[in-house]
Parts: structure tokens; C-alpha cells; sequence
């Protein structure tokens, strides 16, 4: 049994610019106990967990473990000191064995000073697994296990770092219900021999079962701290969100509800992903301003890419203006009148080193030819062009030549949008286009996407703050674990309801 540890975190701040991620936080973690860290996306969970896992330093506050000031500045110091993180998305080589994951960066066993002894590295990983009662060889290659066997094997990696604060964040995401006991038997039997675990979770059934104590942050700060026997569903859910009050008031959508006599512009039937979507089916009309909420991790954005043809699915099938369509790649998605604007526009939806010409008449290299035999462009007429849709979208930028990755991040998403707007695209798919944008960029992509929508057009906005979606969508999908699981509509709409919806079991 591991001696009991005490982790306490006094006054954690961390800023980025425009956002405050940590806020004065104060954290209590023992041995022996589970602590459930809750909140919405964008409450600070993830930037708490990587200051205590050395990936982020603060600019402000202090860790004390077992009573001593402590400075963690590297993922390696971390683990010298027994703290380990199991991550929601896994971190492991699928092309090596389990024994040299759950050992990878620890120092292989050695034999004859050079060579990895393999039996001793074989059994030393057994050990860690037998505590699991996980039922995996160490033999075996990470690739060839499941979701459920591969995050085993990293809390087998927690158990051979002899780590004293385990912090699982959203473990059982992805997991069948036979896997989740399991996992919660896993947890018990850490906490029986008193680590420290740090259980972060979406599921508010999870908080019940397994948790000891509840720290619920908002925006940055810890709002709310105490026992979970005290705590029921609803009231936990009014931490969470805070009432939601402030946030619904803050906009009001100017789209209205898409009546019943309107034209469908794209169906999705059943539609699927083995692992990663399951049986997700919708439609979007013309005037829809439709919102796809759910936590990190939900598949909103995987549904998008499946829609749009960046990966095929395993089941289901689309319908453009009433006819089914195969869209087996993005080409596929234009010519059926989708588009989607990605969330990470730096990669993948603008090429940055090229002007904000460049970028707008990409979609339209041949509308802008001095000849139709000759790819030569008439750059004349391609920057009359660009500067049309640079003031018609209101980009800021002095000279249409200029490099797109000089832009701020709102005038970025602009530059995306503009290439597709004379396009015969029907379906607007907006994925986290207000990320790292300021409130002024924000409220004009909002104006964007429902100007889109009242010209009749049909806009799916995917947005992790969920207020987003009460201020603007006249409808909101929620999903949870690839699934659809609840849709809200008109003044139905509240961010206490989205959320209840994403944490409910």
C-alpha cells in the first residue's frame, strides 16, 4: 500500500491572451480519496491537469506535496514525484509491445549493460497488470488491443512509476458499460491502496458511484468544493453551469424557427462510425441556424468530417436537395453544396503563407484565367474580385496581398468564408469558428453565420461554449459519445439545458 499523499494547490493562475484559464484555484487531493473535477469545456480542468503534470507552467500560486513547496516545470518531474495523468485521448505506441508502453521513458531493464532484457521488462509489467486484474500479456501489441485494454495499460504505466496521484481524465469515454465497472472496480482498488485519483468525467452517474469528494470549476475558478453524498444530480448540475442565467441572457438569436413547409437541403440517415459515430441521423433546412453541442470528446467534429467527406463512415447516408449523394471526399461534399469551415483554420482551412487573394479565389482559379487553354491568372481580375468579398464580408486587412497569417484570428475565419460564399454551396458547416477570436470578431461571425441563414441558407455551428449556441441557433442538436442524444429548439434552448443533456446518463 502506498503511503497517503496530500496535494494541495494555493492560488494557481494562468493567463493566455483574452482568456484567464486559471483563477486563484485552490485544490485539495488525498490518498485514499477520489476526487471528481467537473465542469463544462472551457471551465479549466485541462489547464489544471497539465501544471500538475508539468506541461504548463502558472504564472502565479503554488503546489505543496505532503506540506513541502514543490516546482513542477517538466512531465518528467511529475513523475518523480508519483503524479501521473491518463489522458482522454490515448497516449501510446500502437506499434510496440505493452511491456515496452507501460515502460517507455522509464528505463528498460537492462542485461550485459546494453541489451533490453526482455523477460524482466515482460515481468515487471505483468505485476502492474495483475494489480488491474487486467488480463492483457504483456506480450501483446498496444495496436491490436481495444479502447478499454489500451487505457489499462496506461494506468498499468501509473502503477510502475509507483504513482501516488493518478489523474484519469474522461476514462471511460468510448467504453461499454461491462468495461466501465471494470474500470470503477480498477479504481476502487487504486484508492484501497491509498494513491490519490483525480477522476474527471462527463457522466454524472460516475460522480455518484465513484467519487468521495466534488470540485466543480467555472471559467477559470473552483466555484464550488465539498462531499458528493451531499450533492444531488440537479444541484450538481446548477454548479456546473452556474443557473445559467447570466449566459442566457448575455444574446438572443435573430433567426427565427424554420417552419414546416421549408425545403430540406441535406438529410443524414443513420449515419456512422465504427468507435466513433453511432447511428446519427438529422436534417437541415433551408433558414436553419442548427447548433451540434456536447463535451470534448462527443464526435461532433468526427460527425462533420463524415458529412463532409474528410472520412468515410461505416453505415448510414446522406441526402443533398432531396437525393442521395456518395460523398467519399471533400470534392464529393462541394459538389453536393456542403462546405465546412474546419476549427483549426491555420491547418486546414487556409494556407497561410499565401495573400488573402490567394486564399479567396483558390475554390475559383479558372473563373479568374486570361485564357481558358492557359492556366494563367488575370491577377487584375482576381484582385477586383478578392476586394469585393474583403469588403463584403468586412475583412481587416489594408491590402488584399497580404499574408493571411498576419491576420488576427477573426479575419482568418472571415478569409475562409469569403472563398466559399459565391460558390453553389448550400450547407455552411462552422466548426469552433469564434476559437481563440476576441468578443468583437465573435459577435461578426455570429452576424456572419445568421446572415447566412436568413438569405436561406442552411448553417451547422459546432461550439464548445454553449452559450454560443443559446445566443444564435433557432435549434440545437447534443451529442454524447458519438451519439445523438437530444435536441432542443427556440426557447427551449438554455445553457442549463444543454448542459444537463451532455452530463446526464
Amino acid at each position: 500500500m502506498s503511503t497517503p499523499i496530500s496535494l494541495v494547490t494555493e492560488g494557481l493562475t494562468k493567463q493566455y491572451p483574452g482568456v484567464r484559464a486559471l483563477d486563484d484555484v485552490d485544490v485539495e487531493i488525498h490518498g485514499g480519496h477520489v476526487l471528481g473535477l467537473l465542469g463544462k469545456n472551457g471551465a479549466g480542468k485541462s489547464t489544471l491537469i497539465k501544471v500538475l503534470a508539468g506541461a504548463v507552467a502558472p504564472d502565479a500560486g503554488r503546489i505543496i506535496l505532503d506540506g513541502e513547496p514543490v516546482e513542477i516545470s517538466h512531465p518528467h518531474e511529475a513523475t518523480q514525484l508519483g503524479i501521473a495523468v491518463v489522458h482522454q485521448e490515448l497516449i501510446d505506441v500502437p506499434n510496440l509491445s505493452v511491456a515496452e508502453n507501460v515502460e517507455l521513458g522509464l528505463g528498460y531493464p537492462k542485461s550485459a549493460a546494453v541489451l533490453v532484457n526482455r523477460r524482466a521488462l515482460r515481468r515487471k509489467t505483468a505485476e502492474a497488470l495483475d494489480l488491474l486484474d487486467a488480463g492483457i500479456s504483456p506480450a501483446a501489441m498496444v495496436g491490436d488491443l481495444g479502447p478499454a485494454q489500451r487505457r489499462l495499460v496506461m494506468i498499468a504505466r501509473g502503477l510502475a512509476v509507483e504513482a501516488r496521484v493518478l489523474i484519469l481524465d474522461e476514462p471511460t469515454a468510448s467504453l461499454t458499460d461491462t468495461e466501465i465497472e471494470h474500470l470503477h472496480g480498477v479504481v476502487r482498488k487504486l484508492q484501497a491502496r491509498g494513491v490519490a485519483v483525480v477522476y474527471v468525467t462527463h457522466r454524472l452517474d460516475e460522480v455518484f458511484q465513484v467519487t468521495d469528494t466534488v470540485t466543480v470549476m467555472r471559467d477559470g475558478e473552483v466555484v464550488h468544493r465539498g462531499p458528493t453524498a451531499e450533492l444531488t444530480q440537479e444541484s450538481l448540475i446548477g454548479q456546473i453551469t452556474g443557473n445559467a442565467v447570466v449566459a442566457d441572457e448575455k444574446r438572443q438569436s435573430t433567426v427565427p424557427p424554420v417552419g414546416p413547409g421549408a425545403e430540406e437541403l441535406l438529410r443524414v440517415e443513420g449515419i456512422g462510425l465504427d468507435g466513433v459515430v453511432e447511428n446519427v441521423s438529422f436534417s437541415v433546412h433551408r433558414g436553419d441556424m442548427l447548433g451540434i453541442a456536447g463535451l470534448v470528446g462527443s464526435g461532433r467534429t468526427e460527425l462533420t468530417r463524415l458529412i463532409y467527406g474528410a472520412d468515410r463512415p461505416t453505415a448510414g447516408r446522406i441526402l443533398a436537395a432531396g437525393k442521395e449523394v456518395r460523398i467519399r471526399t471533400p470534392r464529393d461534399a462541394l459538389r453536393a453544396g456542403i462546405v465546412l469551415l474546419p476549427e483549426d483554420r491555420k491547418g486546414q482551412g487556409n494556407i497561410t503563407d499565401f495573400s488573402v487573394r490567394k486564399n479567396i479565389t483558390l475554390p475559383r482559379l479558372r473563373a479568374h484565367r486570361a485564357h481558358r487553354w492557359l492556366p494563367m491568372p488575370r491577377r487584375g481580375d482576381e484582385r477586383r474580385y478578392a476586394r469585393s468579398l474583403i469588403d463584403r464580408v468586412g475583412i481587416k486587412v489594408a491590402d488584399e496581398e497580404a499574408p493571411v497569417k498576419n491576420l488576427s484570428g477573426g479575419n482568418q475565419q472571415k478569409v475562409m468564408l469569403a472563398k466559399w460564399l459565391d460558390s453553389d454551396a448550400e450547407v455552411f458547416i462552422f466548426d469552433e469558428p469564434t476559437h481563440g477570436v476576441d468578443v468583437e470578431g465573435k459577435e461578426e461571425t455570429y452576424k456572419l453565420m445568421e446572415a447566412l441563414a436568413k438569405a436561406g441558407k442552411g448553417v451547422i455551428f459546432i461550439s464548445s461554449e454553449f452559450s454560443e449556441l443559446v445566443g444564435t441557433c433557432n435549434r440545437v442538436l447534443v451529442m454524447r459519445e458519438g451519439r445523438l442524444v437530444g435536441e432542443l429548439q427556440a426557447e427551449a434552448i438554455s445553457d442549463a439545458a444543454l448542459v444537463e443533456r451532455c452530463y446526464a446518463a
